[in-house]
């Protein structure tokens, strides 16, 4: 378990995406939700619907629980190569 510095929550980067039918005024609560508390949205990406933050746990948990049907998929952000 990681240790919060002054009070804070740790936070870490993830890579959020949500299913392509999900509903750009709910992606915009979702970010806010992440900001609100106390995260950051890092880059937003136009092909899918999804955003990079660095966020604590408890803000993660907030966004899991805004909508059943639009679910997140909520991944730790990573380098990713292709090698030969």
């Amino acid at each position: 378990m990681a240790l919060s510095v002054n009070g804070l929550a740790p936070q870490q980067q993830y890579l959020i995406t949500y299913p392509k039918d999900a509903p750009q005024s709910d992606l915009d609560d979702y970010k806010h939700a992440i900001t609100t508390a106390g995260g950051q949205i890092l880059h937003e990406y136009e092909l899918i619907k999804g955003f990079v933050v660095k966020a604590s746990a408890q803000a993660l948990d907030t966004i899991r629980t805004l909508s059943q049907k639009y679910a997140p998929t909520i991944e730790e952000d990573q380098t990713v190569t292709i090698q030969d």
